[in-house]
């Protein structure tokens, strides 16, 4: 599983605050990450309709079963840390199997989507970078240290708002025409000559 797939994955009810921010942990040498997002309420809403299992403190939980411990010292007697989702290769064969028909496609596609979805939605490519997570390169890297905080949560609102669009077209997108009133015709004025004009 990639590190980022990994930090869905292990995200905590702890990680996210009050008002809907996500706080990304940095790993050591990690290149970069998203850092905090704000996140849409079409994600709090999924997140909330996760079940809550009492030790556990991960969003999307796993099997006990198979929990590994943390320190490999044989002695060390406390129990294993309360697991997180690590079924992806198997619940991906089971969404494949429901989308029958759909040309394959990897778990990075779905970054893929949210790039092509955001630029489509009007975001600046920039910022849709920052928002997956990716090292900005060159000078502006290195010199640009803004956190970009309100334009990432706007970027993620717009994808959220976009991908509710795609899920649930508005019925009323067919615009009716006002019928139009029969043009009137012209009435004819004699001209000097006697004749009428239109």
């Amino acid at each position: 599983m990639s590190g980022r797939a990994n930090k869905v994955a292990t995200l905590k009810r702890a990680d996210i605050s009050a008002d809907g921010v996500w706080t990304i942990a940095s790993e050591a040498r990690e290149k970069s990450n998203a850092g905090s997002l704000r996140l849409p309420p079409l994600a709090l809403d999924i997140i909330a309709a996760q079940p809550r299992l009492a030790d556990n403190p991960h969003v999307f939980t796993g099997r006990a079963q198979g929990r590994r411990r943390k320190s490999t010292d044989k002695s060390d007697k406390t129990p294993p840390a309360p697991p997180s989702f690590n079924s992806f290769s198997q619940r991906k064969e089971e969404l494949d199997e429901k989308l029958r028909g759909i040309e394959p496609w990897v778990l990075h596609d779905l970054r893929r989507t949210a790039k092509s979805l955001m630029a489509r939605a009007g975001v600046r490519p920039d910022i849709s970078e920052r928002v997956l997570g990716h090292a900005i390169a060159g000078v502006e890297g290195v010199y640009d240290q803004h956190s970009y905080d309100a334009e990432k949560a706007d970027a993620l609102q717009r994808l959220a708002d976009l991908i509710e669009t795609i899920l649930h077209p508005p019925s009323d997108n067919v615009v009716a025409f006002a019928e139009q009133a029969p043009k009137r015709q012209r009435k004819a004025f004699p001209s000097a000559g006697g004749k009428a004009t239109h």
